[in-house]
C-alpha cells in the first residue's frame, strides 16, 4: 500500500482510453496520486509520453478491458465513443468480469443510451460521469462531476475513490443516464452562449476608450459578471487564443444540444443564434482556437464608430 497526500492505494488498476486535453489532464493527475495506471489513445506518441511518466501502455481498447478494475474513456464525439467501446478491438469485446467503465465524453443522448445497453448486456457497470469546467481544473483533480447511472455503482469503493480524486469531491448525482448528459449539454450551451454575450460587451466597452483591464476589474462589481471573467481573464488581456476549449468542440456540443431539443419539441432560440457566431468563427480558420477567439469576428463587426 502507498500513501500519497491523503490518498490510500491498494492495487486497483484504472485505465484511461483518450489523452487529449482532459483524458490526458485525468492520466497525470491519477500519476501524481500513485494509482497503477494503464492508458492508451489513437495517436501513439500520446501513449509514448505517459509510459514516460510510469503509466503502462496497452494495444487496443480491449487489452485495457481486460486487465483494469475501474475504465475512464474521454474522446471527442458520440462516434469515437461508439468505436471505442463496440469496435472489433473495443471495450466490450472480453472485458474483465467486474469491470465499471465510466464514460465522460460530452455526446448525444442516444448514443449514451445505446452504449449503456451494450454494456449491459456484457455484464460491464457503466456509468456516465459528465465533466464541469475545463482542463486546469483537471489538472489539478477538481473537475466537478455529474453522475447517471445505477447508484449501486456509484457506491463501489473503487469508483469512488477514483471520482473523488478526479474532482476532489466535486461530486453530484443525477440520477438517469439521459438526465445527466441533458445537464451536460444544456450547461455548456448557457455558459457559451454567456461567453459570446460577455466578448460582445468587451467589443463594445472598448469603443469607448476603456481598457479591456479596466472593464474586466469594474464590471465584476456589476450584474454582469460571470464565470469567464476569471475563467479567461489573463487570456484575453494577453490575447492568447490557444484552446483550453476549442471552437469546433463548442460547435459540436452545442448541435448536440440543439438536436436534443428539437427531439423534445422546446425550442432554444439564444442557443440557435450563439453557434451561428462560433460557426463563423470556425470558417474563418479558428476551429482549433479557444472560445475567445470570438473576439476576432467581433472586432469585424465593431470596426469604427
Amino acid at each position: 500500500m502507498f500513501k500519497y497526500g491523503i490518498t490510500l492505494f491498494t492495487l486497483m488498476k484504472v485505465g484511461v482510453v483518450g489523452l487529449g486535453r482532459m483524458g490526458g489532464a485525468f492520466a497525470r493527475n491519477l500519476l501524481r496520486r500513485g494509482y497503477e495506471l494503464y492508458v492508451y489513445d489513437i495517436v501513439k506518441s500520446k501513449v509514448e509520453d505517459f509510459i514516460k511518466l510510469g503509466a503502462k501502455g496497452v494495444s487496443s481498447p480491449a487489452e485495457m478491458a481486460s486487465i483494469v478494475d475501474v475504465l475512464l474513456t474521454n474522446v471527442p464525439k458520440s462516434e469515437d465513443m461508439l468505436s471505442v467501446y463496440l469496435d472489433e478491438n473495443g471495450i466490450l469485446r472480453a472485458p474483465r468480469p467486474g469491470l465499471i467503465a465510466i464514460e465522460t465524453t460530452t455526446t448525444d443522448i442516444p448514443s449514451k443510451l445505446k452504449l449503456a445497453e451494450e454494456c449491459n448486456r456484457k455484464g460491464v457497470g457503466f456509468l456516465v460521469a459528465m465533466l464541469g469546467l475545463t482542463v486546469p481544473q483537471a489538472e489539478r483533480g477538481e473537475t466537478p462531476l455529474f453522475i447517471g447511472g445505477p447508484k449501486e455503482l456509484l457506491g463501489n469503493s473503487n469508483v469512488q475513490r477514483v471520482l473523488t480524486d478526479l474532482s476532489s469531491g466535486r461530486i453530484y448525482y443525477m440520477g438517469r443516464i439521459e438526465t445527466a448528459v441533458a445537464f451536460k449539454l444544456i450547461t455548456n450551451t448557457m455558459g457559451f452562449a454567456q461567453l459570446l454575450v460577455f466578448l460582445e460587451g468587451l467589443q463594445f466597452i472598448t469603443k469607448f476608450g476603456m481598457s479591456a483591464e479596466d472593464f474586466l476589474k469594474a464590471a465584476k462589481d456589476t450584474a454582469a459578471y460571470n464565470y469567464w471573467f476569471d475563467a479567461r481573464h489573463e487570456k484575453i488581456l494577453k490575447e492568447d487564443y490557444s484552446a483550453y476549449f476549442p471552437i469546433d468542440f463548442i460547435i459540436k456540443d452545442l448541435m448536440y444540444t440543439l438536436e436534443s431539443a428539437k427531439n423534445i419539441n422546446c425550442p432554444l432560440p439564444m442557443a440557435s443564434l450563439a453557434v451561428q457566431f462560433y460557426i463563423m468563427a470556425s470558417g474563418k480558420g479558428y476551429g482549433n482556437e479557444d472560445g475567445i477567439a470570438l473576439m476576432k469576428i467581433l472586432r469585424e463587426y465593431c470596426k469604427g464608430r
